[in-house]
């Protein structure tokens, strides 16, 4: 387990950081259980910010506790990626509606500068900070709206789908579509089309479940 941490957290706060990027990079699987003693020995530190940290997690739905059993992470299946997504189509769009109307030149900017940075690693095939970018794209648009519940949800939502992403397989296919479609969102914002704009978004999200529905992760579950 990656002990390497941020000394600015509290030890809940890092223990919590440290097992959600195990959860998130797949490293845990999805219905596997965390035992409090075990998790506390390998991070040398006592049960209780483990417990804190776990309580954390399932508060963001990444784990579950089941009465006299335990914390488990959560397990995936087609009704849970459902779920998930028809929170996405709801959130996503009104995040995006709200962003616009705090469009300016800066922000046309930056998004261009991010869209520049994200082709750019998909050539040098690094996923993974591609990932961080993806984050960092959507992360522009719930900051614009300075809604504090649109960046709770926003933050538990893209955790989740972090996690998806790890899960499913990745191919150089699906990235070079994921460009294409954030280009569309971009294109829209920039011309104030708000029609365009949440048509884009949608279609992102559909694309999104459909990678996740034809990945070999989740045919194994059917």
């Amino acid at each position: 387990m990656d002990l390497l941490i941020r000394e600015h957290l509290n030890l809940s706060d890092r223990i919590f950081e440290i097992i959600g990027k195990q959860i998130v990079s797949g490293a845990i699987k999805p219905g596997e259980r965390l035992v409090e003693t075990e998790l506390a020995v390998s991070l040398g530190t006592s049960k209780s910010p483990v417990r804190e940290a776990l309580k954390k997690l399932e508060g963001e739905g990444i784990v579950k506790l089941i009465p006299r059993k335990g914390y488990f992470v959560r397990d995936i299946d087609r009704k849970s990626i459902e779920d998930f997504v028809d929170i996405m189509i709801v959130i996503e769009p009104a995040i995006a509606r709200y962003a616009l109307k705090q469009k300016n030149e800066d922000v046309c900017k930056e998004i261009d500068e991010i869209l520049d940075e994200m082709t750019r690693t998909l050539k040098k095939k690094d996923y993974e900070s591609y990932v961080v970018l993806n984050d960092r794209f959507h992360g522009l648009f719930v900051n614009l709206t300075e809604n504090e519940w649109f960046l709770k949800f926003f933050n538990a939502l893209h955790k989740q789908a972090d996690m998806l992403r790890s899960l499913s397989l990745h191919s150089r296919d699906r990235f070079s579509r994921s460009i294409e479609e954030h280009t569309a969102i971009a294109d829209a914002y920039k011309k104030g089309n708000e029609k365009q704009l949440l048509e884009a978004v949608r279609h992102h999200i559909l694309m999104f479940k459909k990678n996740f529905f034809e990945s070999d992760f989740l045919q194994e579950k059917l």
